[in-house]
């Protein structure tokens, strides 16, 4: 069974050889192949050769384009700053206040900077792989992409001191996810990620007025261009998991916060839940012996369309040994 086999009939609840390995790897994958972070970043072909080489050596069972949030944000014209070897600095965010709303315009996928990259990358993997990965692009969530544009703190304030210039703002920033989600699909993608982290610090009112409705239009853009789509939200999100999970993604990442279990039960039908030990205390800072232990467990939590996955990215530093361990016990016939 390829993986791309396996993540499809997973989604569907058939039967596979092994439950699908969904680590995420970025700093883990660049630090593995012996590359630069700012390079793997920005150089699609580096890139794309860290992220394969780390596939295959751990037994992840897609291929991603995820490196850092600033994409977009890029290339929506704010100033971000690329270390040598660390996470993208936005230096100058675009929006301060609703006078700026005037520098928030769309713009072309295939004639930008950070995105066309994407692209790229997703063509590159289509190229060396074809069917045999299921590849992942990336858009950021409609909160999210607001925070980067302006900051956190001051897109939090916003939900408060300005509601209608955050909204006005979020409606042209899911056009533009939609934009790059289709340009992603165009180009190979099989799964788009929608990354919104920036949600789980609002409350469930504000994220059902505000939110919700633009993530669901996102991801029935995907669904309706073919794509099967994934919804990342990092930290706590017990408070708004049933909405999350109504938003109708094909896959929910958890973080370890939340109950895996009652997300198994409240998911049961609708979408299938991928997560969710603690990235640091299970994965970096165990044994091999004790990551399998782990990952059983939520094995004989799950359902027939649950997914493997530490509850956010693998830390750069977790030892190899441990990363295999997760694969090793996912197995049926281990």
């Amino acid at each position: 069974m390829t993986p791309k086999e396996r993540v499809m009939n997973r989604l569907a609840g058939k039967p596979v050889d092994k439950i699908p390995n969904l680590n995420i790897v970025m700093s883990f994958a660049a630090k593995y192949a012996g590359v630069k972070y700012g390079e793997f970043c920005t150089d699609y072909r580096v890139r794309v050769g860290a992220m394969e080489k780390t596939t295959v050596d751990f037994g992840l069972d897609v291929l991603t384009t995820m490196s850092d949030a600033y994409g977009e944000t890029h290339d929506y014209g704010a100033k971000i700053r690329y270390p040598e070897d660390d996470l993208p600095i936005c230096e100058s965010p675009l929006i301060r206040c609703p006078e700026d709303a005037n520098k928030l315009k769309r713009w072309n996928p295939l004639e930008s900077t950070r995105m066309l990259d994407r692209v790229k990358g997703l063509e590159l993997y289509k190229k060396n792989w074809g069917n045999h990965y299921p590849i992942v692009g990336w858009v950021e969530g409609p909160f999210a992409e607001f925070a980067d544009l302006t900051s956190l703190n001051e897109a939090m304030m916003m939900l408060y001191t300005e509601p209608a210039f955050l909204q006005e703002s979020m409606e042209l920033i899911t056009e533009q996810a939609i934009d790059c989600a289709i340009a992603q699909l165009e180009a190979g993608a099989d799964i788009i990620g929608v990354g919104d982290a920036a949600v789980s610090l609002i409350n469930p009112e504000h994220y059902y007025q505000f939110v919700w409705p633009l993530e669901k239009r996102i991801i029935q853009a995907i669904q309706d261009s073919g794509g099967k789509s994934k919804l990342h939200i990092c930290g706590n999100t017990t408070h708004i998991l049933e909405n999350i999970i109504a938003t109708g993604a094909d896959i929910i990442d958890l973080d370890y916060m939340v109950d895996f279990t009652e997300a198994i039960r409240l998911s049961e039908g609708k979408c299938s839940i991928s997560g969710n030990f603690d990235p640091v205390t299970r994965l970096l800072q165990s044994t091999p012996d004790e990551v399998r232990a782990t990952t059983k467990y939520f094995m004989e939590c799950g359902n027939s369309t649950s997914i493997i996955s530490a509850g956010c990215e693998v830390p750069k530093e977790t030892p190899p040994e441990n990363l295999k361990a997760v694969d090793m016990e996912l197995c049926f016939d281990n």
